[in-house]
């Protein structure tokens, strides 16, 4: 068979080595002059020491490359300049951008950039930045790395080796034993998700898994699952075999329907898993003894196995990109790889096993690439690229249709590189970045047999073509605009689900947007839904606000959620989720307040004001209150009454709230100075914090204990 870059001349020059762009494989291949920054240095003593790569994670942000691992500088062979960790470069260039420079004081596996590109989100294993002492999961400002005012956070034992952002959820998994942000902590094992704008976690999405750590994970698009990968041994007190278990999106219990996970070997000490995607329906799953295994998604059935022998090639970073499925290894030049309909075992197979028939076999590399709708292997792709053993451990696919590979590589076709390299399309490559994900359907005029819905627009690279709006029952597509809204019609009476996706005119499909019930027909919903909490603020601006509040439920289901001006009643918000911003705001003193709404237009009652100042100028208030003093409790069996001495603040204080301090929960939310609990029978204790109309929160009071009974 062919070798990928034969036709590359030994002369070749510059860092990077051209190939085809995903979508087309059989293109020519050449050289493109460029710079030849890289990273070098390799930081040991960390808890990865066994696996000695440099680089672990990139992801992009408009036209910057952000590159993360274990390495302590920025090289190009002739200058080496400290900067540990975490990096940036000219994603066409290939240049080194000095101003981006942030201080953390431990490794980076993970990054995610935010689907608005305000956020770099950074998983690893350090606990600082800047100095400041944090977690091992951050956000950090994309244009100079300092760190974001977001709240997620990990706890416990903590490192992040994951992430994955859909829709408005960010999702990471690793070593941690607590998920954490303003609204608290809460106990987790190894996963968690939080809401990628407000940083606030979800404390009811919580799979236990057991018996190791997860390193990879994979939110579906398509099914209420998320694909766990890794050296876990049991997920929810059910054994995860081969380290590899789906749970559901919408409560994280294991999910039905599926067909037992196939492992190749039965050393017991190599059933496990690096990474895993989903794409086109299906599951690609990457680990010991070699192997790639297709899945398809409807029942974690086996499509594909393939693996790559004779010696040393666990798959261990998969990224899709365009309509292929790379995967990195250290499965060497000198290796090759095997393709099945089942099972390829590593060795000989146990009593009662047998080998599947091999379908396709040839050369292998550091890299392979798959079919992302087949699942087939791309036997034209073998890069010439080398390295002293660890192989490729990150994989990222640019706008301008290249594609990047880091970890610890040494060379590609006979020239030397620092630990990354690019192959892209002789010809510049196509569009290959798929729009941001739209708004979830906001639900209109609803008909005997029609509904309309209308939704936030997405961003792209090049430009928007349109969205296609999805019967979640089926998938199937209900409707195609061109614009932001639009009418479902012929519908027979009954409820229906519905999401939308954004696409380009080069065919990206954007993720999905959340999911809206409707029920059309002669059905009469008249019950308006549960009044929505007071909306609380995250973080202000100088002409904005980020809200987010406790939601509503209502008997059908609620579709969404409007803000008021109290001033005048106008609405300066809706959206369909418990979350948002309020933009475009004069300089002056806001009282706010919520209401919830349901796909038949039932309005909820209104929620209690929230007062936000605007200052304007630039200059957002940062300024905590004082604590609150003299925390003093009185009561009988079945009340406590507490009070304190006010707080002082900068520009005002807002209000307090009463925490409970056994689980750090808010157990009481007042203007003033005195609240009145009637809890469950027990001992409490508690302490009170104060809180401006930015959202700063004061270091908490004195404590104090009552007995109910």
């Amino acid at each position: 068979m062919q070798r990928f870059l034969s036709v590359l001349s030994s002369a070749l020059l510059g860092l990077f080595v051209l190939v085809a762009v995903p979508t087309a494989a059989s293109a020519e291949l050449s050289s493109t002059p460029t710079t030849s920054w890289g990273v070098s240095g390799l930081v040991t003593g960390s808890r990865t020491d066994t696996i000695r790569s440099e680089v672990w994670a990139i992801e992009q942000i408009g036209n910057r490359l952000y590159v993360g691992g274990r390495f302590t500088h920025v090289t190009n062979g002739n200058t080496a300049i400290p900067q540990p960790y975490l990096a940036a470069f000219n994603a066409t260039t290939g240049e080194y951008i000095p101003g981006f420079d942030p201080q953390l004081n431990n490794a980076v596996y993970a990054l995610e950039a935010a689907p608005d590109g305000s956020k770099l989100f950074v998983g690893g294993s350090f606990n600082r930045v800047e100095g400041n002492y944090t977690s091992a999961l951050v956000a950090l400002d994309p244009i100079d790395g300092s760190l974001d005012s977001w709240s997620g956070r990990v706890g416990g034992y903590s490192l992040v080796r994951n992430l994955d952002l859909v829709g408005a959820d960010l999702y990471a998994s690793g070593s941690f034993s607590q998920v954490k942000s303003s609204a608290g902590t809460t106990q987790a094992s190894r996963v968690g998700r939080w809401n990628w704008q407000t940083g606030i976690h979800d404390a009811s999405w919580l799979p236990n898994v057991t018996g190791g750590s997860v390193w990879g994970i994979a939110v579906s698009e398509n099914a209420d699952r998320v694909y766990l990968a890794g050296y876990f041994t049991a997920v929810n007190g059910v054994s995860a075999t081969g380290g590899f278990k789906a749970v559901r999106k919408s409560d994280g219990e294991n999910a039905t329907g599926v067909q037992p996970f196939k492992i190749n070997t039965a050393n017991v000490s190599r059933q496990y898993a690096y990474d895993v995607v989903t794409v086109n329906g299906l599951v690609f799953v990457g680990g010991s003894e070699h192997y790639v295994q297709v899945l398809n998604e409807s029942d974690l059935s086996l499509r594909k196995f393939h693996m790559s022998q004779p010696s040393r090639g666990d798959y261990q970073d998969l990224e899709v990109v365009g309509d292929r499925v790379y995967a990195g290894c250290h499965c060497r030049l000198s290796s090759y790889i095997e393709s099945a309909d089942g099972v390829l075992w590593w060795g000989t197979p146990p009593a009662g096993e047998s080998n599947a028939p091999v379908t396709d076999s040839g050369p292998n590399s550091w890299v392979t690439a798959f079919s992302a709708t087949t699942g087939d292997r791309e036997a034209s792709f073998v890069p010439d690229i080398n390295s002293t053993g660890p192989g490729v451990w990150a994989i990222h696919g640019t706008s301008n249709g290249c594609v990047w590979f880091g970890g610890n590589i040494t060379k590609a076709a006979g020239v030397t590189q620092h630990n990354m390299t690019r192959l892209c399309d002789e010809n510049g490559g196509g569009d290959t970045q798929k729009p941001s994900t739209p708004g979830q359907p906001v639900v209109g005029n609803i008909g005997t047999s029609s509904v309309a819905m209308t939704w936030a627009a997405s961003t792209d690279n090049v430009g928007v073509t349109g969205y296609r709006v999805f019967n979640n029952a089926d998938d199937s597509v209900a409707l195609d605009v061109s614009g932001t809204g639009g009418t479902v019609t012929g519908l027979a009476a009954g409820t229906y689900a519905y999401y939308v996706k954004a696409y380009d005119a080069a065919g990206n499909l954007s993720n999905r947007s959340g999911i809206t019930t409707v029920t059309v027909g002669n059905q009469t919903d008249t019950e308006r839904p549960s009044t929505p909490g007071r909306p609380q603020v995250q973080q202000i601006g100088p002409d904005s606000v980020d809200l987010s509040w406790i939601g509503s439920t209502d008997n059908v289901g609620v579709a969404g959620y409007r803000v008021f001006d109290n001033a005048n009643g106008s609405i300066v918000l809706d959206v369909p989720g418990t979350s948002g911003t309020v933009t475009g705001l004069a300089p002056g003193t806001y009282s706010l307040y919520t209401k919830a709404y349901d796909a038949a237009g039932n309005v909820s009652y209104r929620s209690g004001f929230t007062q936000v100042t605007i200052t304007g100028g630039g200059n957002p208030d940062t300024e905590r209150p004082s604590n609150p003093k003299g925390l003093a409790v009185s009561g009988g069996a079945n009340s406590a009454n507490l009070t304190w001495i006010a707080s002082t603040d900068n520009v005002g204080v807002a209000g307090y709230r009463v925490f409970d301090q056994a689980t750090n929960t808010v157990v009481a939310d007042v203007s003033g100075t005195t609240a009145t609990l009637s809890l469950a029978p027990g001992t409490y204790t508690f302490y009170v914090k104060a809180y401006d109309a930015a959202g700063n929160l004061s270091w908490r009071s004195n404590l104090k204990s009552h007995t109910f009974n």
